[in-house]
């Protein structure tokens, strides 16, 4: 008799608690903010949005938890994602811009970003050209360069856009599943230091990114121009202490820290959960990064271990690189907590993730 093949359970349940967290703690960051925009009617309004978008997104993940596992690597329906994903970066750059940037697309009343979406399309990708090229990892012209090549492209559209954080991800991700495929240590070497001056161009050649890398560096300087959020954050976070203020009895929300419940989420956590709630959620997405890990290391089949690799960088990643800033520890880069921030593209890309992952821990031994 053959065995059942079942999904990991651990891990949607993590998963699930991190999704449960971030409604609760969108509509207590957003209550005032959606009030005082769109009238006292609409208290609910950020938090009805956003159970809209779980809905979507669940929908993704259940259907991508059951679906045949050799889709997922089928060839032609990831060039066929890829091409999409570029027409749609490409699309955003001639939308109109929404707050200087160029980052979304706006139909009627649907409005995505594109560069959520272009992440698990590009793991996929990635997953499967590195599952046939793992033993020629280390060649530069058959491997490396088309790599780096389509890479740089993505990236390059989202840089345009400008989006520096989301592009900084995309490379980090890509970086952590060629570096599982056992590229050696002088190539490591020989692009890191290659990269060490583009990233240096990167973060000064534009005078918001200098801002931003000055800033953080001394936040002080400017606590009500430019420091200006990053003070709030840290004084939502001390604020919290031990057991926190109380959900919904936080201070900062009320128009100090600039949208609350997106980018800052993980700040209101800290002031109305304290120390024991944010240990709570980071302990969470560490459970998920383990469990993630996990069906990586037990995959029977090397598409499957780049791509449950793949995806779960893309959460862990982005979660410690948000936690981060929002303790000023990184300068500000303006990524969502994955399944806990407000924004319906963001929440859709990362529950295509988590059904992603689900289905591959179904086939781990």
């Amino acid at each position: 008799m053959s065995k059942k093949l079942t999904y990991d359970t651990w891990l949607f349940g993590a998963a699930m608690l991190i999704v449960v967290i971030g409604l609760v703690m969108i509509y207590s960051a957003s209550a005032i903010i959606a009030t005082q925009r769109f009238g006292a009617a609409n208290p609910y309004l950020f938090l009805t949005r956003q159970c809209v978008f779980l809905i979507i997104g669940g929908a993704f993940m259940l259907f991508l938890m059951h679906v045949d596992g050799r889709r997922l690597a089928n060839q032609r329906i990831i060039g066929l994602l890829m091409v999409l994903v570029m027409l749609a970066l490409v699309a955003a750059l001639f939308q109109r811009p929404i707050n200087g940037t160029h980052r979304w697309i706006v139909l009627s009343h649907l409005q995505f970003q594109p560069s959520e979406f272009a992440k698990p399309v590009l793991i996929l990708f990635l997953a499967q050209f590195l599952a046939k090229r793992e033993d020629r990892i280390d060649e530069l012209t058959t491997t490396l360069l088309p790599l780096c090549s389509v890479l740089a492209l993505v990236a390059g559209l989202i840089l345009l856009e400008p989006d520096f954080g989301t592009a900084a991800t995309l490379v980090l991700i890509a970086a952590g599943m060629v570096f599982a495929a056992g590229i050696a240590w002088r190539r490591i070497a020989v692009f890191s230091i290659a990269l060490i001056p583009g990233v240096m161009a990167l973060a000064l050649g534009a005078a918001y990114r200098r801002d931003r890398l000055f800033t953080f560096l001394n936040p002080e300087k400017d606590p009500q121009g430019k420091g200006f959020q990053a003070m709030q954050s840290l004084i939502a976070v001390g604020t919290g202490g031990l057991k926190g203020l109380g959900i919904g009895n936080g201070r900062q929300k009320l128009f100090f820290l600039p949208e609350p419940h997106t980018d800052f989420i993980f700040s209101i956590i800290g002031e109305e959960l304290g120390l024991i709630g944010s240990l709570l959620l980071v302990g969470a997405f560490a459970f998920m990064a383990w469990r993630g890990f996990r069906v990586a290391r037990y995959s029977q089949e090397r598409f499957a271990f780049f791509a449950a690799t793949g995806f779960t960088l893309m959460i862990a990643a982005q979660a410690l690189i948000n936690i981060s800033v929002a303790l000023c520890l990184l300068p500000t880069k303006g990524l969502p907590l994955p399944l806990v921030s407000y924004g319906g593209s963001s929440l859709i890309a990362s529950l295509i993730g988590v059904g992603v992952l689900l289905n591959l821990s179904q086939q781990s031994t």
